[in-house]
């Protein structure tokens, strides 16, 4: 081989492995996948658009409700309270109890605030 072929043949590997290196090196971004902010932006939408469409302003409140829960409005209690500790919001104690009393929760341990 002629010294000229060698030296193409060696820049053409050459180009090719940085090619390769550099489409490595940086990852192609999926336009439909979901960052951290997105996911958060979108749980305070729907967080700030249930409270909205909630015309009933005691559902926000962490005292325990004057009457029992039923199974649907539990459901709905600990979601909306699913950031409240069980021990320092009534209302979520009170569904809680009202998930336990159905069969629908089964926990491990008792929180301190039910015993």
């Amino acid at each position: 081989m002629a010294a000229w072929q060698v030296f193409t043949a060696t820049l053409a590997s050459l180009v090719i492995m940085a090619i390769t290196i550099m489409s490595l090196h940086h990852p192609h971004h999926d336009p439909d996948r979901l960052s951290v902010e997105r996911i958060r932006e979108r749980i305070n939408n729907e967080h700030n658009t249930l409270a909205l469409a909630t015309s009933d302003p005691s559902v926000w409140s962490h005292v325990a409700p004057d009457h029992p829960l039923d199974v649907q409005e539990a459901h709905r209690t600990m979601q909306q309270h699913r950031r409240c500790p069980v021990a320092e919001c009534g209302r979520k104690a009170a569904a809680f109890r009202a998930l336990i009393d159905a069969g629908r929760i089964k926990p491990t341990r008792m929180p301190p605030a039910l015993q």
